[in-house]
């Protein structure tokens, strides 16, 4: 049996030798064929080369190219997509998912679940990082129509089973995360901790992690719409009903004040519902395309 493990990279020039070492140390042991694939999503330091020179020293390396850079999201897509194994295990190129725990991952695989996620019990990246994410899982789980699991991140096994589901997708706006917890399957943990980045510096700034987020919450819900929709009406309701309190001789009085901060509200909450509107549409818009997620340039040899 054989199992494919998938690596977006981008710029990971320092890490890309100390990773491979750390992957083939958890797998050599095992009874288990493997490949490592890196899929390099445009990188613009030597990160390509290092690639290749490793796929002619191993032949368990591989390496697959991306004209340029797609995104995190296109380069697990596009290693997903070239995978024929048993199984495959995501990973981010950082070091911060650790390989250490992909035997306890195969360990779950062999109990027959379908899908193993890597749940982080504890981050090292930073106070601020950390309480971030937090507040994200809890507003992805309080709107999404689905049940995505919190604190899991791509670090996970997938059964081929479920790796032929995910590439039968038609989407190109793509959010693995949650596209895994909508196939469902047979799911188990293992609970893990999250590294500092081994060296170099973060490739997903707050701004990526910002849009991927969202693209979390708007590919799997329409509660946004729905809430926009709810405040429209108490909004309606209370600009009837203070006129007919008014003339009731209630004793409602509005002052200038007051007048200017209700005007600035409502502008408010007419922008907000532009922007969440434009988000749909604009999601609609890239779908109707139906450009390709990513184009390959070349591949290493062993691929």
């Amino acid at each position: 049996m054989k199992i494919d493990i998938i690596i977006p990279i981008f710029n990971e020039e320092e890490n890309l030798q100390i990773l491979t070492d750390r992957i083939s140390e958890s797998l050599d042991p095992l009874n288990y064929e493997y490949t490592i694939i890196f899929v390099d999503d445009g990188s613009f330091d030597n990160s390509w080369n290092i690639i290749k020179n490793l796929s002619q020293e191993r032949p368990t390396i591989s390496g697959i190219k991306l004209s340029r850079n797609f995104g995190h999201q296109s380069a697990i897509d596009a290693g997903l997509k070239s995978s024929t194994s048993e199984a495959v295990i995501i990973m981010d190129g950082d070091l911060q998912d650790d390989p250490k725990y992909i035997p306890e991952l195969i360990s779950e695989w062999e109990k027959g679940n379908k899908v193993v996620l890597a749940k982080r019990i504890k981050r090292h990246d930073g106070i601020l990082r950390s309480f971030i994410f937090n507040i994200y899982f809890n507003f992805q789980s309080m709107f999404s129509d689905i049940n995505i699991p919190k604190y899991v991140g791509h670090f996970s096994l997938l059964d081929k089973r479920v790796v032929l589901e995910m590439n039968n997708f038609p989407e190109k706006k793509k959010y693995f995360n949650g596209l895994r917890a909508y196939i469902g399957f047979s799911t188990t943990y293992v609970n893990v901790e999250k590294n500092k980045r081994y060296k170099g510096k973060t490739k997903m700034p707050f701004g990526k992690l910002l849009k991927l987020g969202l693209d979390g919450i708007f590919g799997f819900t329409t509660k946004p719409l729905t809430f926009i929709g709810i405040v429209g009406i108490l909004i309606s309701l209370s600009s009837i009903t203070v006129p007919i309190l008014s003339l009731m001789n209630i004793g409602i009085e509005i002052d200038l004040g007051l007048e200017i901060v209700l005007l600035y509200f409502l502008s408010g909450i007419q922008l907000l519902a532009l922007s969440l509107l434009g988000k749909y549409l604009g999601t609609v818009f890239i779908e109707i395309k139906n450009r390709p997620n990513f184009i390959i340039e070349s591949t290493t040899k062993n691929k």
